[in-house]
């Protein structure tokens, strides 16, 4: 005989796992990701240098991180201008001891036109940075930067 206050007092493995495990975790990435401010747009080219993970083999982790001293402004292509489409280009590079990218080093890890690919690589090529140092001395450090392209306003 089906007995619901039995039914409601045990219940399967597989309702306790939702109701404890399922159902929390999907209330969490949902608080996680909600973004309740849209962020103010910028209005000209940003850059922004994060540090490595301490997690990552790519030497040691200096005491003081590369620091972006100069960077020319990336060209923008002139049929992104005439479409008037905006732009991220995350790139990843080997700053040296003198503070100067290595341009053999730098890649691409995402963009969202191919078309400013080029442009931003160029410009961090050219880009003078206060290089890392450890315990005092100049050391070479991995960056991460991300380079925006906005059209510019008429």
């Amino acid at each position: 005989m089906y007995d619901d206050l039995a039914r409601t007092q045990m219940p399967t493995p597989l309702e306790w796992f939702v109701v404890h495990a399922v159902i929390p975790s999907v209330l969490v990435t949902a608080a996680l990701h909600w973004s309740p401010a849209v962020p103010a747009p910028i209005n000209e080219p940003s850059y922004v240098v994060v540090c490595e993970e301490p997690w990552l083999p790519w030497g040691p982790i200096p005491d003081v991180f590369p620091t972006l001293v100069s960077m020319p402004q990336p060209a923008y292509p002139e049929a992104m201008r005439g479409a008037g489409i905006e732009g991220r280009v995350v790139l990843k590079a080997l700053v040296n001891t003198h503070g100067r990218v290595v341009p053999s080093s730098i890649l691409v890890l995402r963009t969202t036109n191919v078309e400013f690919s080029t442009p931003a690589i160029l410009a961090l090529s050219a880009a003078r940075f206060r290089p890392a140092r450890l315990a005092g001395a100049r050391i070479d450090a991995w960056i991460t930067i991300a380079v925006d392209f906005k059209p510019p306003q008429e």
